[in-house]
């Protein structure tokens, strides 16, 4: 929604809403400037009872694969599906205009890097040349072939919310209806603002020395902290727009993953004796193409390929049959170092008596064959 009635060129965030299965959730500033959080049009509370979990200053509500925590100092509020997504929303006043808004900030783990995600966040894949997908799923373009006016209309508009299928929550004579008209009519600014009087302290506020004259040399945090000063003439609103920035870095750092080995590996393979056994133990990371792999377990024969993770081991003739011989394979992005091993077992067993005489059957075949060809 727009700031305020005297700031109608700005928009702000107001309301967030999510739904994962069945559960929904809303945050919502209402009219008076209050926070309303509400699951499954229910409206949750976060009194400290004995039902209440409680660490520090915050308070954590627990569900089913979603927990949803409160700081009680500034009333930001985490949310946090099992899947590997969290939500941050955090309420700021501007000062200015004499209202609550909501920072949102989203971090993705990298189990969902791919084919997964669309959308105003873009496509979490590592190549921007396909973020800018509209609803339909059709890549209008990239930032550097478009104007911001084209990004916004043939983009931005595209995901604009369907007021039939709306998940937030309307106080009284509020509905989805009225905030999609707004959205159709809302043109933005084109250009990027400037924080005039205000500029010594925006650049200060928001880290970003003077002798960095153009945007496109700061960091997304400072280019962000810098617009919401530009635009609100509110230093204290940059402040807390950088803060709650720089906290979601790190949250998205604290759920970073390990390199995740090929889901269609089994845990166990019977091999038999005298087989040449291949194994791929390839492995991928949101992080980085280059992965260093290492045998930390197998037999004394076995070989492991570090830039493949491809395994071979050829089952000598006097293993035991029926013994179970461990092999585990550790996987390493070389970007954060950081580590995941995948362990299977192999089963020895025997050739089968069957596949011994087709064999032999086969080979005095081949041997008659050839002494008739001879006579």
């Amino acid at each position: 929604t727009t700031l305020s009635a005297n700031m109608t060129d700005v928009t702000a965030i107001k309301a967030f809403a999510a739904r994962v299965d069945s559960m929904s959730i809303s945050i919502t500033v209402s009219r008076r400037n209050q926070l309303l959080v509400y699951l499954n049009n229910e409206e949750l509370t976060f009194e400290i009872d004995s039902d209440t979990e409680t660490q520090f200053d915050t308070s954590t509500l627990r569900f089913d694969g979603f927990s949803i925590t409160k700081n009680l100092t500034n009333s930001q509020f985490t949310l946090s599906w099992s899947l590997g997504v969290s939500i941050q929303v955090t309420p700021v006043i501007v000062n200015t205009a004499s209202t609550l808004v909501l920072n949102v900030a989203a971090a993705v783990g990298g189990n969902f890097k791919g084919n997964w995600t669309l959308g105003l966040i873009g496509s979490y894949d590592g190549n921007p040349m396909n973020d800018l997908r509209d609803k339909n799923g059709t890549v209008v373009g990239t930032v550097n072939m478009l104007t911001p006016q084209q990004i916004h209309e043939l983009y931005g508009m595209s995901w604009a919310i369907d007021p039939t299928r709306s998940l937030f929550y309307y106080e009284t004579n509020d509905n989805a209806s009225f905030y999609a008209y707004q959205n159709q009519r809302y043109r933005p600014r084109f250009v990027e603002p400037v924080a005039g009087s205000l500029e010594s302290d925006a650049r200060e506020a928001c880290n970003i020395p003077m002798n960095a004259t153009s945007s496109s040399e700061w960091t997304p945090i400072q280019r962000t902290c810098y617009y919401d000063i530009a635009v609100t003439q509110d230093i204290d609103f940059g402040l807390v727009s950088r803060q709650a920035a720089e906290q979601q870095t790190e949250q998205r750092e604290a759920i970073r993953n390990p390199p995740q080995f090929n889901s269609q590996l089994s845990l166990t393979r019977i091999v038999f004796i005298d087989q040449l056994v291949e194994i791929s133990f390839q492995a991928i990371s949101e992080f980085s193409s280059s992965i260093i792999y290492k045998l930390l377990h197998g037999p004394d024969e076995a070989t492991l390929d570090e830039a493949t993770g491809q395994f071979q081991w050829t089952v000598p003739r006097g293993t035991v049959v029926s013994s179970r011989i461990p092999v585990k394979v550790s996987a390493q992005d070389t970007t954060y170092n950081f580590t995941s091993a995948y362990e299977l077992v192999l089963k020895i067993q025997q050739k089968s008596i069957a596949s011994i005489f087709t064999i032999s059957t086969l080979l005095l075949i081949l041997l008659f064959i050839t002494e008739i060809m001879i006579l």
